[in-house]
C-alpha cells in the first residue's frame, strides 16, 4: 500500500462515508456508485457501459480516481465540499477538464468518464 497523507487519507475517507449521500435540494447525489437517483437527463443514462471500472492510485499527497460509470464527478466533487456533509476546507476547482479536491496540500483529482448533457443550477462546476 502506497504511503498516504492525513489530508489524502480524509479526502479518500470522505468518499466511502458518501456512497450514498444525497443533497436534501436534489442538486446532487452519488448512488452508491451504480445510478443516478435524481435520474437527470444525459448520455451517462443510455445504457452503454456493459461493465462499469474505477481505479484508485496515487501516493502521499496526490491521488487520482478514474471511473467510467455514475456518480457524475460534479456530484463527487459536491459531496466532499458542499454543506452539510462537506470536509471542512476542502474545495473543488476544474483543471484541465478534470475535478481537483483540495484539502490542504491534499489533491484528488476526479476523473469520471461520464457527465450530465448539460449542468445547470448551484451544484454544478
Amino acid at each position: 500500500m502506497p504511503e498516504i497523507s492525513e489530508e489524502a487519507e480524509q479526502l479518500l475517507a470522505g468518499l466511502v462515508c458518501r456512497l450514498a449521500a444525497r443533497d436534501p435540494h436534489g442538486r446532487w447525489a452519488i448512488g452508491n456508485w451504480f445510478s443516478d437517483p435524481l435520474e437527470r437527463p444525459g448520455w451517462a443514462n443510455n445504457g452503454d457501459v456493459d461493465r462499469y471500472e474505477k481505479q484508485l492510485s496515487g501516493s502521499g499527497d496526490r491521488w487520482t480516481l478514474r471511473w467510467n460509470g455514475f456518480p457524475y464527478s460534479d456530484d463527487v466533487a459536491a459531496s466532499l465540499t458542499s454543506a452539510p456533509v462537506c470536509i471542512p476546507e476542502a474545495v473543488a476547482h476544474v483543471v484541465d477538464g478534470h475535478i481537483d479536491v483540495r484539502l490542504g496540500r491534499a489533491v484528488l483529482r476526479l476523473s469520471g468518464l461520464r457527465a450530465p448533457f448539460r449542468q445547470t443550477g448551484e451544484g454544478a462546476l
